[in-house]
């Protein structure tokens, strides 16, 4: 009796294992055939010479040895990851001070955290477009802002001006990127034990005594998960810089990314494109290897 109902329980477990998998399988198929079938189709694609209107011939590792031999790319590296630092330790400042802010119960606070979520719900093109007019060298805002205080004597056309043009990018980057970075810190926040910071009001520390001694190192390990998505984002940003910019003036701003774009739907050479994308996903790899290992401690409380 006990074998017969050893095997109906293992029977039944079986069924609704094949049932949850059975409804679980339009998902699955779904999800690899929207995103894991284009990554190993790119992957084929850079180990082929691979252009418009001619057969694909199959070259090895040449596309990524071509990468190197592109003019100016070791600029698109430097002003890759000059960009991704920039913005990532920008975003992560601002959205731990706000983070801070929002956990503090001030009046006000339910409503800033609303008006957050704006830049993140906002499509990408759509916030390019907005700082695109911000920075008009005639209509825009901030011209005619500083001309008005007396601060510019005449238009400006900044994006025309290499670093001016760095600024604006970063800038909108970490306006776009901001709201995650709050949200998640925001939640990390919360799980700090408040007997530690009642402790330290007996003790008598200060409120920067406090952060230093409990709330940062306690948020450190989401900082770190933070720091990798951000540089994710940031080491594939395209299309605000797309609609900034367009990689100028000249080059300045052509991230990696970009020069991805244009050889791959201008000069039309799908696998040096493919190539170049593959070795932006590597880059992302090694610099959150590293970061992990010379940030990440682990947390006892």
């Amino acid at each position: 009796m006990f074998l017969n109902k050893r095997k109906e329980g293992h029977s039944l477990s079986l069924r609704r294992n094949s049932f949850n998998i059975n409804m679980m399988l339009p998902a699955i198929i779904f999800i690899l055939f929207v995103m894991v079938f284009p990554v190993i189709y790119s992957f084929v694609m850079s180990f082929f010479d691979w252009r418009l209107g001619k057969t694909p011939k199959f070259i090895g590792i040449e596309n990524f040895v071509s990468i190197f031999k592109i003019p100016d790319i070791a600029h698109s590296v430097w002003i890759t990851i000059l960009f991704a630092l920039v913005v990532t330790l920008l975003a992560i400042v601002f959205g731990l001070f706000l983070a801070v802010l929002l956990n503090m119960d001030l009046r006000g606070s339910n409503f800033l955290m609303a008006i957050l979520l704006i830049p993140w719900a906002l499509p990408p093109v759509v916030v390019g477009l907005m700082w695109k007019w911000i920075f008009n060298p005639r209509l825009g805002t901030f011209n005619n802002i500083l001309i008005a205080m007396g601060l510019l004597g005449n238009f400006r056309e900044w994006q025309s001006e290499p670093w001016p043009a760095f600024i604006i990018i970063v800038v909108t980057t970490v306006y776009k990127v901001l709201p995650l970075t709050v949200f998640l810190l925001s939640a990390s926040l919360k799980t700090i034990p408040k007997e530690l910071y009642e402790a330290a009001d007996v003790d008598g520390m200060s409120p920067v005594g406090r952060f230093f001694s409990i709330t940062l190192p306690l948020v450190r390990p989401s900082m770190v998960i933070v720091f990798i998505l951000l540089s994710v984002e940031t080491f594939k940003a395209f299309d605000l810089i797309y609609v900034l910019t367009r990689g100028g003036p000249g080059n300045f701003t052509s991230v990696l990314n970009y020069i991805s774009y244009l050889y791959s739907f201008t000069f039309m050479k799908f696998g040096l494109g493919a190539a170049i994308a593959f070795f932006v996903s590597f880059l992302i790899i090694i610099v959150s290897i590293f970061y992990y290992r010379l940030t990440y401690r682990e947390v006892r409380y």
